[in-house]
C-alpha cells in the first residue's frame, strides 16, 4: 500500500456517502458556472470511481466551498449549512430526480451519442443531446424559480 497525505498512515477509504457527496458539491460548481460540462463530465467519472479521501479532496483543490464532506474531516459547523430560506424570502423546494440527474444527464449525453454513432454509424443517436437538454435542462428557469 502507498502511504497518503496523512504523515504516514495508509489512504482512507471511503464509501458511497462520501462520492454522493462530492456529485452533490460538483453540481453545485456547475450550477454556479464554476465547471463546464466537460469539465463536470470528467470530475463526476472520477468522483464516481474515486476509492481514498484524497482523490476526491484532488477533485476540489482549485474550487471554492462547498466541498465534500470527508471523514477525516471535521464535521462542518452548523452555521456553514445552506439557510432554508433563500435570499428573498423564497421558499426552498425540494430536489428531486431532474435537479439531483439531470446536469449529470446533459452532461454526459454528447459522449453517449458520439459512442453509440461510432457503434452503430445510425446519426440519429446525435438527436440525444438536444433531447436530453429539452427533457433535463431546458424551460427550467436554473435561478430556482421555475
Amino acid at each position: 500500500m502507498t502511504e497518503g497525505a496523512s504523515g504516514g498512515r495508509p489512504p482512507l477509504r471511503i464509501g458511497n456517502a462520501e462520492r454522493a457527496s462530492a456529485m452533490k458539491a460538483l453540481d453545485e460548481h456547475l450550477e454556479q458556472g464554476r465547471l463546464g460540462a466537460e469539465e463536470y463530465g470528467e470530475r463526476s467519472a472520477a468522483a464516481a470511481v474515486a476509492t481514498t479521501a484524497d482523490e476526491l479532496r484532488a477533485l476540489f483543490t482549485d474550487l471554492p466551498a462547498p466541498h465534500p464532506q470527508l471523514p477525516d474531516q471535521e464535521p462542518l459547523p452548523p452555521t456553514a449549512a445552506l439557510p432554508a430560506v433563500p435570499p428573498g424570502g423564497e421558499v426552498a423546494r425540494p430536489r428531486g430526480f431532474v435537479d439531483e440527474w439531470g446536469p449529470r444527464i446533459v452532461a454526459v449525453a454528447p459522449f453517449v451519442a458520439v459512442a453509440l454513432f461510432l457503434l452503430t454509424r445510425q446519426w440519429v443517436f446525435f438527436l440525444l443531446i438536444p433531447a436530453a437538454g429539452a427533457l433535463f435542462w431546458g424551460g427550467r428557469d436554473r435561478r430556482g424559480r421555475g
